[in-house]
């Protein structure tokens, strides 16, 4: 897949908008009926959903009127590496509104932060969008298909344009037949045969949602990324993130998610600082006539971000200042990339601020470890 720029990602929100807001079978409103379902597992036991809810067309919903309000970011490879490596060391916070870069807003990061954050047919997540929910704020990720997937999807499409109540009745039979996955292992002496297995095996493995709704046409949505989970966070004092709700398989290993979970919360608390610079720019000429076309009042622009040039004495505390008090310094020292806990009165209350790796101790005395370093500059 060719890699996203920060241009392309507002032609990425048109398509999601137009997506969410269509009715039909390729609409969100079907392929969360689809695949998710009215009640999906946990969705009921959660603080946010309960069991009259539709959670399928709720969230296909509250996506029809975040999208086209989002505020668009591109977090750059830099800035996402930061993210990643600061998240390990956050700790459990209060997460206050004003703590968004935007109270409604879609984030592409340059590439994955973390690692076996999606399965079942998607990539690692490398989209978060997020907005309004009940319960306080509803963040969303998403994700590209997976490679290994792909044939799953071409099927997909295929079975679609088969009247739905010859795909229910196909799946119906397969399911009793309890056909094993296809592998090498099984697999039938025809190309056809090869064929037709999968597709059954599909088919009973889908037989709960044909029986909910149609199968999408396109499968995987139009606009390239699959929904992945949502996380209602509420604005109190978290140890973590409290539980959301995700696409059945699209489940991933609880230490990821964390990690994936984290590394947003860190993203935005790094938006928020000096250390971030951020740029506006436009969607090229032919995608803004794109964008036009599918809604004129869609915002073309995106801000990219990234990091201002490397430190490398601590930003608030100059050497002068060291020999100053009862201890003499004899070196200098590296000081590792942390966060700390910065008293705001405004909010009265503490908001964890990072601090770039830095050198301290007096400028004039040899560096502890000895006097090569190597610098990784951004």
């Amino acid at each position: 897949m060719t890699a996203v720029t920060a241009r392309d990602v507002p032609e990425i929100r048109a398509r999601m908008t137009d997506w969410a807001r269509d009715p039909g079978l390729d609409g969100a409103g079907n392929w969360f009926r689809f695949f998710l379902g009215p009640s999906p597992d946990g969705a009921t036991e959660s603080r946010v959903f309960d069991r009259i809810d539709d959670v399928g067309a709720t969230i296909a919903g509250t996506l029809a009127v975040q999208f086209p309000a989002a505020e668009l970011f591109y977090v750059s490879a830099d800035m996402t590496d930061l993210a990643r490596h600061a998240a390990d060391t956050l700790t459990d916070y209060r997460l206050h509104p004003e703590d968004l870069p935007a109270q409604v807003g879609l984030m592409v990061y340059e590439h994955p932060p973390v690692e076996g954050t999606a399965g079942a047919r998607h990539d690692d997540v490398s989209v978060v969008s997020w907005g309004p929910g009940r319960g306080g704020l509803w963040a969303h990720t998403w994700a590209t298909t997976s490679p290994s997937q792909r044939g799953i999807v071409r099927i997909g499409r295929t079975l679609a344009q088969a009247p739905h109540d010859e795909v229910l009745a196909r799946a119906r039979t397969a399911a009793t037949r309890d056909l094993p996955e296809p592998s090498p292992e099984n697999k039938p002496s025809a190309d056809a045969e090869v064929a037709d297995q999968a597709a059954d095996h599909i088919l009973a493995t889908f037989l709960p949602n044909l029986e909910r709704a149609p199968v999408p046409p396109s499968f995987a949505p139009p606009h390239g990324y699959e929904w992945c989970a949502l996380t209602p966070m509420e604005f109190t004092e978290m140890q973590g993130w409290p539980g959301g709700v995700s696409g059945g398989e699209s489940t991933v290993d609880t230490d990821a998610t964390v990690a994936l979970q984290r590394t947003i919360l860190a993203t935005w608390l790094l938006m928020g600082q000096t250390l971030v610079r951020s740029e506006s720019m436009t969607a090229p000429r032919a995608a803004r006539r794109r964008i036009e076309r599918l809604d004129p009042v869609l915002d073309p622009t995106v801000r990219y971000i990234d990091l201002r040039r490397a430190r490398t004495e601590p930003p608030d505390r100059p050497d002068d200042d060291f020999g100053k008090g009862t201890r003499e310094y004899r070196h200098r020292w590296i000081v590792r990339g942390h966060w700390r806990n910065q008293y705001y009165p405004s909010r009265g209350d503490h908001r964890p601020i990072w601090i770039d790796p830095h050198f301290a101790g007096p400028e004039d005395k040899p560096l502890l470890g000895g006097e090569r370093v190597n610098v990784l500059r951004r």
